[in-house]
């Protein structure tokens, strides 16, 4: 039963993966001057992970795919009527909650992290770019990237929790959100990382609320 589980995620989610892993190919390609489209500069960083514009490009994608991936899994099963037949299987709520959350989780960070690690990789080979590099420069990137975790979790209990779409419904996604950009900015990494792992914590305690107690 998991397993088919994790399979169905996996497959309701693919195209969304799809073009997060495009995206996430452009990104590298634009930042480390490797031309892939006729309109790219092929310039890439010229000062990795300290003035340039991956940061940027990596918020894009990590947070729309965060958010889409949170309510692709949570308000959009409810709108196509899934939860109906889902929640009939031979399996506990937490079960197949629980699924949902790890499959989402591990994709957004598996592909997030791997284009961050792939970049870092580039940064740290010799004759790439005209500056000095050391993995500690790599630290914000890193306190970046666990903090959309949070906004993953915040969309994934906007979309669980009943209420009005322009009224409080919304409120767990714009909550979440400021707690990850305290949590990427604090200059700390590991505040940074302390205040992402366990506003996560509480997330998904208060998803696993409304999932035992909403009535779908």
């Amino acid at each position: 039963m998991l397993k088919a589980l994790v399979l169905k995620e996996l497959r309701e989610s693919a195209g969304l993966i799809a073009v997060a892993v495009l995206v996430a190919v452009l990104i590298l390609a634009e930042t480390t001057g490797f031309v892939l489209l006729p309109l790219q500069s092929g310039a890439g960083s010229l000062y990795p992970f300290v003035n340039d514009s991956f940061s940027r490009y990596f918020c894009l994608l990590a947070g729309g795919l965060a958010i889409m991936l949170g309510f692709k899994q949570s308000a959009w099963e409810l709108w196509q009527g899934n939860y109906f037949f889902l929640l009939h299987r031979p399996a506990s709520r937490q079960t197949i909650f629980g699924t949902k959350l790890a499959v989402g989780l591990v994709a957004l960070l598996l592909i997030t992290g791997c284009l961050l690690q792939l970049y870092a990789l580039w940064a740290a080979m010799p004759g790439k770019h005209a500056t000095p590099f050391f993995w500690t420069m790599t630290a914000g990137a890193w306190q970046l990237w666990i903090s959309f975790s949070v906004v993953y979790l915040g969309a994934f209990l906007s979309g669980v929790r009943p209420g009005r779409w322009f009224g409080s419904r919304l409120l767990p996604l714009a909550a979440s959100s400021a707690i990850a950009f305290i949590a990427a900015l604090v200059p700390w990494w590991w505040l940074g990382w302390a205040i992402a792992l366990v506003a996560s914590a509480a997330l998904l305690i208060v998803i696993s609320y409304y999932v035992e107690q909403r009535d779908y």
